[in-house]
């Protein structure tokens, strides 16, 4: 039996779309290196990243230590893909709404957000059911 491969046929099937009669053609990927590189960082992130981190009083630096730097980047519209990705990476393909419509309030086109979620899919490990 013969295999094909089609994972990049959808890509190649699709007209390129065209928003602005002066904007160039779309590119096939929308996500640049360092974007893809964020997204392979963020793998490792918990959930607890996404929340705020608190400064620690004087008796919790004395017990626990100095405070740790923080996840967050500081570049806000790679934060809110870093965001994304975290959740893609927990959630898989059931993310909440709110998290893309952060994403796309920092900036990112619904083709970028789009792309990281795929990427993540098919990055992921697939699940494995256990026989019953």
């Amino acid at each position: 039996m013969a295999f094909i491969d089609f994972t990049d046929a959808a890509l190649q099937a699709l007209p390129a779309i065209r928003t602005i009669p002066e904007a160039p053609l779309a590119a096939a990927d929308p996500l640049s290196h360092f974007e893809r590189r964020i997204v392979e960082l963020a793998r490792t992130d918990s959930l607890d990243t996404l929340r705020p981190q608190r400064k620690r009083g004087w008796f919790a630096r004395l017990i626990f230590g100095p405070q740790p730097p923080s996840p967050m980047l500081a570049n806000e519209q790679l934060e809110a893909l870093r965001r994304l990705a975290v959740q893609a990476w927990h959630h898989g393909y059931t993310l909440p709404a709110s998290v893309m419509k952060e994403a796309r309030v920092a900036g990112h086109s619904e083709a970028k957000i789009g792309a990281v979620i795929d990427f993540i899919g098919r990055s992921r490990a697939p699940f494995r059911r256990l026989a019953a």
